[in-house]
């Protein structure tokens, strides 16, 4: 992103396709942010990623379902020739809250789950627009999502 030391921020919406055990629940489609922060200290090429998903569900019987994800990833970003493809490969923290709401049931199956991600991917940089593709597999919460989205400069 830089290498002069300084910070850069980087946000942007993202959409995706779920696959795993949150497609299993009704989850076929999440959106959400993502960001890109490079902070002066680190080495060039480590980016902190934090994002947020919500997920689009299909009403079980009698009830709702909501799915919500947040993520704290750490990411490295490989320098190649190329001056419209960075290729990235990281990891970090996850939670996943997946909420029921069963109208006239007295147990509240609802849930939160953490995990550990591994998330790989590039960003296409041309311009102040960067578009980008990653898959992410989290462990623990058995969450896979096949997404992308944009990201702007602050």
């Amino acid at each position: 992103m830089n290498g002069d030391g300084s910070s850069t921020l980087k946000i942007g919406p993202r959409i995706g396709i779920p696959v795993g055990d949150v497609s299993d629940t009704g989850g076929n489609l999440f959106f959400g942010a993502d960001g890109r922060i490079q902070v002066g200290g680190l080495p060039d090429g480590v980016v902190v990623s934090p994002s947020a998903d919500f997920y689009l569900t299909d009403d079980l019987a009698g009830s709702s379902l909501t799915i919500v994800a947040v993520d704290l990833n750490g990411l490295y970003e490989f320098q190649i020739e190329s001056p419209t493809l960075v290729p990235y490969l990281g990891g970090g923290l996850a939670i996943t809250r997946i909420s029921v709401d069963a109208s006239g049931s007295f147990v509240d199956p609802s849930s939160t789950e953490v995990g550990l991600n591994l998330v790989g991917g590039a960003r296409f940089p041309i311009g102040s627009v960067e578009p980008f593709a990653q898959v992410n597999f989290t462990a623990g919460a058995d969450r896979i999502g096949i997404g992308g989205g944009v990201l702007l400069g602050l």
